[in-house]
């Protein structure tokens, strides 16, 4: 009877673990269903959209279009890498309406969405109060499912005026587009100041003008985030213009503090997809989200696209989107 009495106890313990335990999320119907043996992923996977930038005389309905279709494919969040505003004033009215219209379109967006300053978000004090008063921090980080993700402000302190407004007044819209397009590709700057000195002019104070700014304050955060999270499966770094690009002490100690550990670096500004590897790493300049073309129409790198990073074991998969290859379930066309 005794022995009875145990069984039946024992049955019924395990009857209760079995009751709290989790079911898998997949259940075969049958013994031999037709499927590899790989397995699903697993609870640490996730996936999120990096989208480009949206201004320098955006162009209206591409914005909000990507904003439609990263919800369609619902990442578990979305991070952009500066620029949403064309701001570069300092008529707080002006400037609560650009955020306004911004805010609407995210809104739609039914998954968290980070912010991450550029130029044209940050050029000058009132740009920053008006910045904290609706986000909060220009810079901060945070980790999800292990992964550490930094989010760097390059106008620390603001700059004066966007440097390049009163070079397109000077050198006009076209010459700008030129230089700005060859300054992504050193052979074609070369040929191109060799045959105009105009424009090796223009693009000299181009370049004098693509200053980064990291305060003490904020390389002091990026030590305290990267001493707390010593160890985790990847950190991403994601900042509005490339620093990578310029003399930049400040860069090179956040480069030296991220030394040793896995890691990948998105940002934009120059309108124009671009990569480079660095010790190892992926440095990756994002194309536009709506913002104004940085090249010729015919260059492959000069795209509207959202970024997906599929987070899976202990690496990143990063693919590109065209907006233009995306359409909806009625079908191209028919959003």
């Amino acid at each position: 009877m005794r022995v009875r009495l145990a069984l039946i106890a024992a049955a019924a313990l395990a009857s209760a673990g079995c009751a709290h335990a989790p079911e898998p999320a997949y259940v075969a119907g049958a013994a031999d269903v037709a499927r590899t043996n790989r397995a699903f992923p697993g609870d640490d996977d996730f996936a999120f959209v990096v989208l480009g930038d949206r201004t320098g005389r955006h162009r209206p309905g591409v914005f909000e279009a990507a904003i439609d279709r990263v919800e369609a494919l619902h990442p578990d969040f979305v991070i952009n890498i500066g620029d949403l505003i064309e701001g570069n004033t300092e008529d707080r009215a002006l400037l609560s309406r650009e955020w306004d219209e911004i805010e609407a379109f995210i809104g739609r967006l039914g998954i968290p969405f980070f912010h991450v300053p550029g130029n044209h978000d940050l050029t000058n004090p009132v740009q920053l109060t008006e910045w904290r008063e609706r986000f909060g921090a220009p810079y901060y980080s945070f980790t999800y499912k292990d992964v550490l993700f930094l989010v760097l402000d390059t106008e620390d302190p603001p700059q004066a005026k966007i440097a390049r407004t009163p070079l397109v007044r000077e050198y006009g819209a076209e010459a700008m587009g030129k230089v700005m397009a060859a300054l992504q590709d050193p052979d074609r700057l070369a040929a191109l100041v060799a045959a105009e000195p105009r424009l090796a002019e223009l693009a000299r104070k181009i370049v004098a003008s693509e200053n980064v700014a990291f305060s003490a304050e904020q390389l002091a955060m990026v030590h305290r985030a990267l001493a707390d999270n010593p160890s985790p499966r990847w950190t991403f770094v994601l900042f509005h213009r490339p620093a990578w690009k310029v003399d930049s002490p400040a860069f090179r100690e956040i480069e030296a503090m991220l030394a040793g550990r896995p890691y990948t670096v998105f940002a934009g500004h120059y309108h124009k997809y671009a990569y480079e590897g660095r010790a190892g790493r992926d440095y990756i300049q994002l194309g536009t989200t709506g913002g104004m073309p940085g090249g010729a129409v015919d260059d492959p790198n000069v795209v509207d696209h959202v970024m997906w990073v599929a987070m899976t074991g202990d690496a990143p998969r990063i693919s590109n989107i065209r907006l233009d290859g995306l359409f909806g379930r009625r079908g191209p066309g028919k959003d």
